[in-house]
């Protein structure tokens, strides 16, 4: 686990300084310097922090840590806050007016980041180690099957770290039990999923991933012997059949009996459970407004998205949108490399990044889980030029090209991978490569989709239906989090809110509930995130006009790197006032952005229609009452017209 301990010398050198009465504040020269030994210390306390964040630590003049999981306990959380506080104490010995420019964004980003992590770990009993989306166990897998051996030493740490497994695994279960203790611990439903993987991972045996995906990286290892290539095999099948599954069967044993200890429905529910949720949702979106602002402002992106859409179908007018069967083209790629390179070839509008290579690495099927496509592995800092995106192939076979197109636009281009490495490839401090300000960086990869989305293969009704569904799948997630876990809406309330903007029918709210209570905050970086960049895209549009400069405003928005969007919307506004204009502060989201060329004549009839409704049933009562004359009218002209035949035939006779 992450311990984020910050050096002995910072902190003995923050006492100094108050006991000695010094100037609270530094020179900025040695900001920067503050800034490095803060990410060397947050290297060199966590080992599989390093190996992931760096290549070469001896080159980057790092120590490495002891080869350890690290350690799981409510004395280790409390330690991490404080820690936090301490580091906290210290930036602000700086003085922030005397800084540079870019020192203030770093200030900034790393103040917020400390001022989360202290609280965070302070509310040790919301960390659940064992859920099966977002906790400590589950990213266990990933992170031995995705370590990377660059040296032999590498492989020698990995054998270290599966031995102290079962250990990092009793610690887990152990903290756990305090919180069971405590009236924490995640739902029935939750614990279900946990266990059927753990039962997965116990009965795959030889065949288990932390087996098949060693065997083939020792394979590729260049300068082992066969010799030694099979003892290192033999060694971890050895730890994995008889340490590892044994202590995995043992942990789900004793997670069934905690089944039914959890009391509450929602995070809220617990005493103090409203001030995490606050924090983490801050957190996830990369924004400090209140969830009620967050509640209004999810809930304004999905209704003027639905309107949007609406409105572009009825505009041409596509019959099926009556039913709900919209036909929606496939696109015509043959694989995820093809669609790579189509992605790389339409990239306009965006900043030049740095010349990189990227591999398409297939998952194994021993770890391939059918809900996950692909996902990009950030790069260590010291090499940002080679690249890995994992897919999965299982995912490939389902034939929906359509989604591994955007998903690969996400994790690809001009998503993650050009993103992280367009600003890693500028001059920056090392810490910033380690804070995560997850708000921005899903919601940069969700906002390029639909971009990309644009300039595919697709025909317009599909492509516009797509990225609707997309933007909406997320946001209304997002917004139901919110409902749910912050202010405690019931099914009812949630259902009224939807039928409001149209959305009552066809969506499983029981479903969606459950996610939401399940992970609370898990989709809030990637709908709201996303909300935020088309925001800020529709309000730089409607000042300039249709002047906007597209490359100009993705390099504002990549300008600075990942940080909260506060600041974000602070250097926008500057690039708009640039221009002579004012950033306005309303907007509506896809008001620039749905395409509406192809409408038809009898198409504007119909939008005018749904625009203007009493002045339609005016007209058409009007012509009602019309009709009626004249068939009024037309019938008495007819009854004298017979009658009068009769007459003259009678006068005949």
């Amino acid at each position: 686990m992450k311990t984020f301990l910050k050096s002995i010398s910072a902190v003995m050198m923050s006492v100094l300084l108050v006991l000695c009465g010094m100037p609270h504040v530094k020179a900025e020269e040695d900001f920067d310097e503050f800034l490095k030994q803060e990410w060397k210390t947050m290297m060199e306390s966590d080992y599989t922090t390093m190996h992931f964040s760096v290549k070469d630590p001896s080159s980057m003049g790092l120590t490495k840590p002891e080869v350890s999981w690290g350690h799981v306990s409510y004395d280790e959380f409390a330690k991490n806050a404080e820690n936090a506080k301490k580091s906290l104490d210290h930036l602000h010995q700086f003085s922030y007016d005397k800084l540079t420019e870019s020192q203030k964004i770093d200030y900034l980003v790393y103040e917020r980041y400390l001022k989360t992590d202290a609280v965070v770990n302070s509310s040790g009993n919301f960390s659940e180690m064992f859920n099966p989306y977002n906790g400590l166990y589950s990213n266990l897998t990933t992170t031995m099957t995705e370590f990377i051996f660059y040296t032999r030493e590498d492989i020698d740490d990995y054998l270290i770290l599966i031995e102290d497994y079962p250990r990092y695994l009793d610690e887990m279960l152990a903290f756990t039990d305090e919180q069971v203790k405590k009236g924490y611990f995640m739902s029935d439903n939750a614990l279900d999923v946990q266990l059927e993987q753990m039962e997965d991972f116990i009965e795959k045996g030889e065949e288990n991933p932390l087996v098949v995906i060693f065997n083939k990286n020792i394979d590729k290892f260049e300068g082992l012997t066969d010799e030694e290539k099979d003892a290192y095999k033999e060694k971890n099948l050895d730890l994995v059949l008889n340490r590892i599954l044994p202590a995995v069967a043992k942990a789900a044993e004793q997670l069934e009996t905690y089944r039914g200890t959890r009391k509450v429905a929602s995070v809220r529910e617990y005493p103090d459970g409203m001030e995490y949720y606050t924090v983490l949702a801050n957190m996830k979106c990369s924004s400090d407004e209140s969830l009620q602002e967050k509640f209004d402002y999810l809930k304004k992106a999905v209704r003027e998205t639905v309107e949007s859409y609406q409105k572009y179908m009825v505009n041409n007018l596509n019959p099926e949108f009556l039913t709900g069967d919209i036909p929606i083209q496939q696109a015509e790629f043959n694989s995820p490399e093809e669609i790579l390179q189509y992605l790389s070839q339409h990239l306009e509008g965006f900043p030049k990044g740095p010349d990189i290579t990227y591999e398409i690495s297939y998952l194994d099927p021993s770890v391939a889980n059918p809900s996950v496509m692909a996902y990009y592995l950030s790069t260590p800092i010291d090499d940002v030029h080679d690249n890995v995106i994992r897919v999965n192939g299982e995912s490939d076979a389902g034939n929906d090209i359509n989604t591994m197109y955007y998903t690969l636009a996400h994790e690809g281009l001009p998503g993650h991978m050009y993103q992280f490495t367009w600003y890693y490839s500028q001059e920056y401090n090392p810490l910033r490569h380690d804070l995560n300000v997850i708000g921005y960086t899903e919601g940069w990869a969700q906002y390029v989709e639909r971009i990309m989305l644009e300039r595919s293969p697709l025909d317009r009704m599909s492509i516009e239906s797509t990225a609707a569904n997309v933007f909406l799948g997320y946001a209304l997630q997002s917004w139901l989090d919110i409902a749910y876990n912050g202010l405690g809406y019931t099914d009812e309330q949630v259902l009224s809110e939807l039928q409001a903007i149209g959305l009552g029918n066809g969506i499983d709210i029981e479903a969606v509930k459950t996610s939401v209570l399940d992970m609370p905050g898990q989709i809030l970086p990637y709908g709201y995130g996303m909300a935020k960049f088309w925001e800020l895209r529709e309000r730089t549009e409607s000042a300039l006009e249709g002047e906007m400069d597209l490359e100009q405003f993705h390099l504002t928005l990549l300008t600075n790197g990942p940080r909260p969007f506060n600041l974000v919307e602070k250097d926008v506004a500057a690039y708009v006032e640039s221009k002579g204009k004012t950033l306005p502060k309303d907007f509506t989201f896809m008001a620039h952005e749905v395409d509406t060329s192809s409408t038809s004549g009898l198409g504007s009839a119909v939008s005018f229609a749904t625009q203007h409704p009493f002045v339609v049933l005016g007209i058409a009562l009007l012509i009602f009452l019309l009709i009626i004359v004249i068939t009024i009218l037309i019938i008495r002209a007819l009854i004298r017209l017979i009658t009068g035949k009769k007459k003259k035939k009678a006068e005949a006779e």
